[in-house]
């Protein structure tokens, strides 16, 4: 009985390693044929290089972000691209203005404490994303 159970077992292995590669070979004959190489003509567009965009990016000079002032107004100094609208908000005071060059310089009053200050660019133009930057100003007088 182990002898007959021996030999089932290793011919049934056999035959089902045959018939699996006797299925993996047809199976890839059938999609060598149904893989047939189109050609076409193709319209090559070659695009010209894009014009370059004369852009200043939203920097703050003056103030360093984080520091500590004694006094209840700051200037704040920095370069945006031409004719952009500019705002700046704070808990105490909003402004807005359009600046006709690259640098601006704006004072700004301070609250007591901190003083979250956020400076948001619109450019002129349509085709340049919307630019952001926040600014954290602290104002302690030096009589506390």
């Amino acid at each position: 009985m182990k002898k007959e159970s021996l030999i089932a077992i290793i011919l049934g292995l056999f035959f089902g390693f045959v018939f699996a590669v006797f299925i993996v070979i047809i199976l890839s004959q059938n999609k060598l044929e149904k893989r047939k190489i189109l050609v076409s003509e193709k319209n090559v567009t070659i695009l010209s290089p894009a014009k370059k965009i004369d852009f200043t990016p939203l920097t703050i000079d003056k103030p360093n972000n984080n520091i500590i002032v004694n006094k209840d107004q700051i200037s704040i100094e920095g370069s945006v691209d031409k004719d952009s609208l500019i705002i700046i908000q704070s808990p105490i005071k909003d402004l807005v203005l359009q600046n006709k060059e690259k640098k601006f310089k704006v004072d700004f009053p301070l609250a007591l404490g901190e003083n979250v200050i956020k400076i948001v660019v619109y450019p002129k133009r349509s085709n340049i994303k919307t630019q952001e930057k926040t600014l954290f100003i602290y104002y302690l007088p030096n009589e506390i």
